[in-house]
């Protein structure tokens, strides 16, 4: 875990400091410590005390202390009277609002999102590679459903859901051969694909029929069908699906509503491609 939170500080916390073309930048350590104590804030544990923070990160206590300390005085973190705990700060909220709402992939892709979603009672997704993970950038719901939370901003795995199968089957074979050594296959359902071979035998079929599907493999009674969105070299750029319950997405409808996917997904790409889209752009 240690390695995997100062890579992810290593990536956000570089800044522009080298001298000529190809040095490598500088980088803040203070920052880069305050970037991976934040890492560990997770949807799976939101909360944690210096003590735990100090063995997760390999960070010496007192150094955690005064950066958390540090960071609550930003707003960044707010900790617990009680239980001296800490848990992100609502700046965390203003700048993840902003950062969201400069999102110009989702802008181009609102609008024929909305078209296949139409009045059906099953949910449309999309999302972004981010790392060995996928990121969230927005989900519809259909008219008149009530939504108790938002799925913009989480994260989910690649290896056993329709939109990251649709990313992994579109990337290259060093990218998938890196995933597979460093991402354990964990069983959510008894239909999780847990066998690289038999996970990469699967991303082969989704590129044959051009969408990827989820058969209740992360979450019981729920199916989907996902295809990706590519930019004008091939790369992957992100993904979209139709996502639903067992009844409102049956297995004989995947075919259907999968090349619906699939049609949406193209005009997205022709979208970005005529904009002139280049990934990680965000609006003026």
């Amino acid at each position: 875990m240690t390695e995997k939170l100062a890579r992810i500080a290593d990536d956000e916390a570089r800044v522009v400091g080298g001298r000529g073309r190809g040095a490598r930048p500088q980088l803040n350590r203070s920052l880069q410590k305050a970037l991976t104590v934040l890492a560990c804030f997770t949807e799976s544990r939101p909360e944690w005390g210096v003590s735990e923070l100090s063995r997760a990160t390999g960070i010496a206590k007192s150094s955690v202390s005064t950066t958390m300390a540090t960071l609550a005085a930003a707003g960044m973190v707010r900790q617990d009277s009680d239980s001296r705990r800490y848990q992100l700060g609502l700046r965390c909220l203003e700048l993840g609002y902003l950062a969201s709402s400069r999102m110009v992939l989702r802008d181009y892709a609102t609008p024929l999102l909305e078209d296949l979603l139409g009045q059906d009672e099953r949910i449309v997704y999309l999302a972004i590679p981010y790392g060995f993970e996928l990121l969230y950038l927005d989900a519809i719901h259909p008219p008149m459903r009530k939504v108790n939370f938002s799925s913009q901003g989480r994260r989910a795995p690649l290896y056993c859901t329709g939109l990251g199968k649709a990313v992994l089957a579109y990337m290259d074979d060093d990218f998938v051969g890196s995933y597979l050594s460093a991402v354990p296959l964990v069983g959510f359902t008894e239909n999780t694909i847990c066998d690289p071979q038999a996970l990469r035998d699967e991303l082969a079929r989704t590129r044959e029929r051009g969408f990827a599907t989820d058969r209740q493999e992360r979450e019981v009674g729920i199916q989907c069908v996902a295809a990706p969105v590519l930019g004008g070299d091939g790369a992957v750029l992100a993904a979209i699906s139709l996502s639903g319950s067992q009844q409102a997405l049956p297995s004989t409808d995947f075919e259907r509503l999968g090349q619906a996917v699939v049609g949406t997904a193209r005009g997205i790409t022709r979208k970005l491609i005529a904009a002139g889209y280049r990934p990680g752009q965000h609006a003026p």
